[in-house]
């Protein structure tokens, strides 16, 4: 699975726990749902006092499973580098001086271990020697500068258990924060949510969370102001576009099930839309059974929006390119350890007519599982992508408990379109390049959605469009 670890930060779930890590720009979101392909669960075990076992642990877990060969004293240099920026952060002074250059791996083990002691015993009382050792596993993650490769706090790792099996994940309203210039919006409401009961709207401006004003703040603060626990009251002060005077809001927090599907509809003239949130258990038949019931509801064209779509399990992902693409379709390849190279197909019939138009919308949130998406489209000349440059994060991992519930994530496939362009690091761009900016959320306007709308519409009376770019 997929861990949509850099999308831009303009955009991103509020509804899911704070990033992996944020760092120049970059954001890994521990909500993105990974396209794993298996789960591994070491034997559970009590945190380690002031040991860098823990450390340890996920250094042999990063070795096994990491697509390419792993620089043990490159990587615990990472970790040291954590430990300080750990320490300075509290305000505690440590000797902890980089490792020497030309280490092997046992003497690097044997240095980080004598410098986790001496922050461990500058720390003592300050900070707890599992959050040192949490701060050196997230260090090397991050070293390794991949999107799919990061730490999970145990908490972290337990909501994300909880979403992936269809589970209410964490308490709050529902709403899908999004974040331009500064200001934070709404940017979905999740439909059957407190916040959608409430009446809250897509586009509302978030001016104050009870008597805190939002300027100024982050996303990840917006984000833990607006949850909490289930049965307790949050006040929303909204500015809702095309109404001068704010709207407040008080809605009560409830467990939140986030569906794979937002929307599915059919528009005036025969536009089929369908909002695809996430690729999690079940997502590839729920959106096979919404695309046969717009069919029968007199579908000619069909705008699939994956916007803020930040991935989720490949198996899912096959089951959709098998409603929507002919068979024998190339739709991704694979490179795993050792350099196998692998092209994944199509196999079955498609769920949708070949002439029956496809319009993708695609944003800078779109990741992993939703970035092939569009890309098979696109390269299949299936449809027509609308939108912006997708998020660049696409690999497969796996996610591996440690004993202490924490896990890591791990990249232990290369993956790349099905004519073999890696989109890491670099995204799809649209066909036809449509920007979201924060004067349209102002004005409460979806350039992308109508645009995608227009062009589906445009697309009716095209012979063949559904085959080539319209």
């Amino acid at each position: 699975m997929t861990i949509p670890m850099r999308p831009p930060a303009a955009a991103w779930p509020a509804t899911t726990p704070p990033g992996l890590r944020a760092a120049s720009g970059a954001r890994v979101l521990a909500a993105a749902l990974l396209l794993v392909v298996l789960v591994v669960a070491p034997a559970r075990a009590d945190a380690q006092a002031a040991s860098p076992a823990l450390v340890f642990e996920a250094l042999q877990v990063l070795q096994a499973h990491y697509v390419d060969p792993v620089d043990v004293p490159r990587t615990l240099a990472a970790a040291v580098a954590a430990l300080r920026r750990q320490l300075a952060d509290a305000g505690i002074a440590a000797d902890l001086p980089d490792l020497p250059p030309g280490l092997s791996d046992a003497e690097a083990q044997r240095a980080f271990a004598e410098r986790f002691a001496a922050a461990a015993d500058a720390a003592a009382g300050r900070i707890p020697a599992i959050q040192l050792a949490h701060a050196a596993i997230r260090g090397m993650a991050d070293s390794f500068n991949d999107s799919h490769t990061g730490f999970l706090s145990p908490e972290q790792n337990a909501e994300r258990r909880r979403r992936q099996q269809g589970q209410p994940g964490f308490s709050g309203v529902g709403i899908v924060l999004m974040s331009k210039d500064g200001r934070f919006y709404v940017g979905s409401v999740i439909p059957g949510g407190p916040a959608d009961a409430a009446g809250v709207r897509n586009f509302d401006r978030i001016v104050q969370v009870n008597d805190i004003p939002t300027g100024g703040l982050t996303v990840d603060q917006v984000s833990a102001l607006i949850r909490g626990p289930a049965g307790t009251p949050v006040t929303l002060t909204l500015k809702r576009p095309g109404i001068s005077d704010p709207v407040v809001v008080t809605v009560t927090r409830a467990p939140i099930v986030i569906p794979s599907i937002f929307r599915a509809e059919v528009l005036p003239g025969g536009i089929g839309y369908l909002r695809l949130y996430q690729f999690v258990e079940r997502t590839g038949r729920e959106v096979r059974a919404a695309l046969a019931r717009l069919l029968e509801e007199g579908m000619r064209s069909l705008v699939l929006d994956l916007r803020g779509n930040g991935g989720g399990y490949l198996d899912e992902l096959t089951s959709v390119f098998n409603a929507l693409l002919p068979p024998g379709t190339p739709v991704y390849t694979e490179r795993r350890q050792g350099g196998a190279v692998r092209t994944v197909r199509t196999t079955q019939i498609p769920l949708l007519p070949p002439s029956l138009p496809v319009v993708v919308l695609v944003d800078d949130a779109s990741a992993s599982a939703a970035e092939l998406l569009a890309a098979a489209v696109q390269e299949s000349r299936r449809g027509v992508v609308v939108g912006s440059r997708t998020a660049g994060a696409v690999e497969a991992s796996v996610l591996i408990d440690l004993s202490d519930g924490s896990a890591l994530s791990v990249t232990t496939i290369r993956l790349a379109t099905g004519r073999g362009v890696r989109l890491e690091g670099a995204g799809v761009t649209p066909d036809v390049v449509v920007e979201l900016t924060a004067d349209d959320l102002e004005a409460g306007v979806d350039p992308q959605f109508l645009a995608g709308v227009r062009t589906a519409l445009q697309a009716l009376g095209r012979p063949g469009v559904g085959r080539t770019p319209f």
